[in-house]
């Protein structure tokens, strides 16, 4: 009873919209800018200007080896599909 007639008949097909999507996973990234403060500053304000980071989330500015070069770290927490 309820059986189809026809030979070989498939069942239906569930559109990709309504099929189960994978949950996102957090993934962290740190992006790390090296240069003088001033290309730093320049920097930070370019990236805050496009809404990619606040510029309170770059760390301080750490002094490296090289004179008049620093270094800021941002570690954003991305949501990958």
């Amino acid at each position: 009873m309820f059986q189809s007639s026809e030979q070989g008949a498939q069942p239906p097909q569930v559109p990709p919209a309504q099929l189960p999507q994978p949950a996102p996973k957090p993934e962290k990234l740190r992006h790390t800018l090296y240069g003088s403060l001033k290309a730093i500053e320049n920097t930070i304000h370019y990236l805050h200007k496009h809404g990619y980071a606040e510029p309170n989330d770059w760390s301080d500015p750490v002094p490296t080896e090289k004179p008049q070069k620093w270094m800021v770290i941002l570690t954003k927490n991305l949501l990958i599909e």
